[in-house]
Parts: C-alpha cells; sequence; structure tokens
C-alpha cells in the first residue's frame, strides 16, 4: 500500500511538472513569436506613415509655397503637430537649403547629407535606416517638381528610432503582460486540479482508475488552450506572421470595430476618449461592449459640459461592469445607448449583470447605499446630483439574475 502511494503520489507530481513545463514553454515561444510579428507589422506601419505624410507634405507644399516665410512656416508647424508617429519633417529645395524644418534652428541652413537620386528611381519616394542629428532615423524622401516637372527638391519625413522601439516595446510589452497573466491564471487552476486529484489519490489509492481521472483532468484543462496555442507556433514557424498576427487579434476585432464607431459617431473629444477607455475596460472584464444601433452624439444639438458628461456616462458604466463582475451570468454584455437630438440628451447603460432587486430600487442612489460592503455606493448618488442639477431625470429598469438599464435624459 505503502510502495502504491509513493509511486502515485510521483506521478502525480510528474504530470503537474511535465503540464507547467508546457505552459511555460509554449507561452515563451508565444511571446517571441508575437515580438516578431509586432516589429515586422510596426516596421510597415512606420513606412506607410512616412510615405503617407511625405505624400501630404508635398501637396501641401504645392499650395503654400509661395507663402510668406513667416506665414508659411506657421502653416507647416501647423502641420506637424496634426501629424502622429513622424517626429521630424524638413523640405529642401533644390539648393539644398532648407527652407523648412520643424526645428526652426535648422530654416535656412544647408543640408549636407544625402538623398537620392530621384531620376533613377521608378518612384517618387525612398525610404531607409540612417543617422541624423537626431540620432538612428528612418527616413522617407520625397521629390518635389514644379508645373513643369522641373525638380524644386525634396520633402524628407523622419521617425526616430527610439520613437519606433518605444512603440514596438509598448505592444510586445502588453502583449507579455497578457501571456504572464494567462500563464498565472492556467498554474492557478492547474494547483487546484492538483490538490483535488490529491485527495482522489489518498482515496483510491488502490484503484488504477485514480490515475486515469488525473490524465483525463489535465487534458482536458489544457486541450483548447493548447490548441490554440499550436496554431499561432505553427503559423509563425512557417512564416506567417500576418496571419499569425491576424488570428491573435481576432479575438478583438468587435473592440476595434466599436472604437472606430466611437471616432465617427462621438462629437466630443473626452466623451470618445472615456468610451475607448471603458470599451478597454470592458474587455479586461470579459465583457462585450456594444452600442445601440443609431448611437451618436453632436455638440451642435445640446450644450452638456464634458466634466458631466464624462461623469455621469463613466460612473453608470462601472457600475454595470462591477454588477457583471459579481455576477454568475457567463453572457455578459454591455450596451451604452447615446442620443441626441435639438436640445436633448439620451443616454442608456445597459447590463447582462445581478439585477436589481425592487426592495432596493428606492434605495441604489442614497448616500453610501451599498449591497457589496462599506466604503461603497457613492456613484450612483453622486450621478444622480449632478443629473439633478442640470434638471434632468435618472431611471432605472431592472430583473434579479438579468440585468439592469439605467436611463439619463438630459435637456437644455
Amino acid at each position: 500500500m505503502s510502495n502504491n502511494n509513493e509511486g502515485l503520489w510521483h506521478l502525480r507530481k510528474e504530470i503537474t511538472r511535465t503540464q507547467m513545463a508546457l505552459i511555460i514553454s509554449i507561452t515563451i515561444l508565444l511571446s517571441i513569436g508575437g515580438m516578431i510579428i509586432n516589429i515586422k507589422a510596426n516596421d510597415k506601419a512606420f513606412n506607410e506613415t512616412l510615405q503617407n505624410t511625405s505624400e501630404l507634405i508635398t501637396r501641401l507644399y504645392s499650395f503654400t509655397k509661395k507663402m510668406p516665410q513667416s506665414q508659411f512656416c506657421v502653416y507647416m508647424d501647423n502641420t506637424a503637430s496634426s501629424i502622429t508617429n513622424v517626429d521630424i519633417f524638413s523640405i529642401v529645395n533644390k539648393n539644398n537649403t532648407r527652407i523648412y524644418h520643424t526645428n526652426h534652428q535648422l530654416i535656412n541652413t544647408q543640408y549636407d547629407g544625402t538623398h537620392p537620386d530621384f531620376s533613377k528611381l521608378s518612384t517618387n519616394y525612398y525610404t531607409e535606416d540612417s543617422n541624423g542629428p537626431s540620432g538612428p532615423q528612418r527616413r522617407t524622401y520625397s521629390a518635389v517638381y514644379d508645373e513643369d516637372e522641373n525638380y524644386e527638391g525634396f520633402i524628407m519625413t523622419i521617425a526616430l528610432k527610439t520613437s519606433m522601439q518605444n512603440v514596438t516595446k509598448h505592444t510586445v510589452l502588453l502583449f507579455v503582460v497578457v501571456t504572464l497573466g494567462a500563464i498565472f491564471i492556467e498554474l492557478a487552476i492547474c494547483t487546484t486540479i492538483s490538490k483535488k486529484i490529491k485527495k482522489e489519490f489518498l482515496r483510491f489509492t488502490e484503484d488504477f482508475e485514480g490515475t486515469k481521472f488525473l490524465v483525463d483532468s489535465m487534458r482536458a484543462n489544457n486541450h483548447d488552450f493548447t490548441n490554440k496555442l499550436h496554431v499561432i507556433l505553427g503559423l509563425i514557424q512557417i512564416g506567417e506572421y500576418e496571419k499569425a498576427q491576424n488570428y491573435i487579434q481576432n479575438i478583438s476585432i468587435i473592440q476595434r470595430e466599436t472604437v472606430s464607431y466611437v471616432m465617427h459617431n462621438i462629437k466630443n473629444s473626452s466623451l470618445a476618449a472615456l468610451l475607448i477607455g471603458k470599451i478597454a475596460r470592458a474587455s479586461e472584464c470579459n465583457v462585450k461592449f456594444q452600442f445601440r444601433e443609431n448611437s451618436q452624439y453632436d455638440e451642435s444639438s445640446i450644450i452638456i459640459p464634458s466634466e458631466a458628461l464624462v461623469t455621469i456616462t463613466g460612473n453608470l458604466i462601472d457600475n454595470a461592469l462591477d454588477s457583471m463582475n459579481n455576477s454568475s451570468n457567463e453572457n455578459k454584455i454591455l450596451t451604452v445607448g447615446v442620443f441626441t437630438k435639438p436640445g436633448e440628451l439620451l443616454i442608456t447603460v445597459q447590463d447582462t449583470g445581478s439585477g436589481i432587486a425592487d426592495k432596493f430600487k428606492e434605495k441604489i442612489f442614497d448616500n453610501g447605499f451599498s449591497t457589496k460592503g462599506e466604503g461603497r455606493g457613492v456613484g450612483l448618488y453622486h450621478t444622480k446630483q449632478l443629473i439633478k442639477s442640470m434638471d434632468g431625470e435618472i431611471f432605472v429598469e431592472s430583473q434579479v439574475g438579468k440585468g439592469a438599464c439605467f436611463t439619463v435624459i438630459l435637456k437644455k
């Protein structure tokens, strides 16, 4: 009996160690693959950004080159401030004189660097890695011609390698953090299952089915997770980096579409920024974030302070996420509606959380009231007070176990 116990105990530990080693090994490979994918994707994105920016500045230059120098610089400065992922751009005439540079100290100075012979290129663009006064950088050169196709000079758009590396590091770090989170969750599950299996072994030390139970439990726990990792690793190994990236990011396609919807339909930068942040937060909480059909916010329809919009909408969304986090409902959906028409704003926030019992519906807006313990219950109170201060109204409809829907109406 003692020998059986010792053998089964050793077998359980070996299986647990093997499982953990497999998870960690696959995760490390996945992280390396993710780094390769992100470097490739970021590299391509920076090239496209530099070329697109160069094309834009070339077009703008054709309309502004006859402006007085001071007015021309102001116009180009405004253009530079609105461009992202491009650190520097410069306009050099055919005499190699910088007629504009984002660093004004270099304006009207001589450009002594190299640039391509555009007459030998099949396109008007050329991108290369180089070194400049600001350090290692990626440059895109774009030839400029007048109306008679005479060469007038070139435009140079620059992304510093430090900026490119920061973008890549941020993306890779995010991916690594998510991967490590998955490892910790999996290891926690392994530990829990291991403890349960230990009890089974102690109860059935003479029964070989105990070993079978261990193997089956481990296999079921890892089956789905391992399959997904194998698909990604396979795509990486055959060089299909883009497909691997698409597979990894497939889970967030709906989220990205929602973010795009916000940018096109919410015409208030503060509210749009809040919603984008809450979409990311919902994703972290494993909650599907969606908008009601035809949701839109038009600042010309109603004048509401941005701070009030952010406070009201943010508190209601946080309350909904909190409700779903404490709910056993696996189908977690957060539905937000924002509608404006002349002089009126309607906001709805609906969740599939635990809902609100009838006896609490009249109390949820009381200061300090909460069913989740002390130190809570202020968010909805402040939200209602803010709405009342603007002569608005807030309503709640709820069904226990199904969720709740808060509706806010503001008129001006």
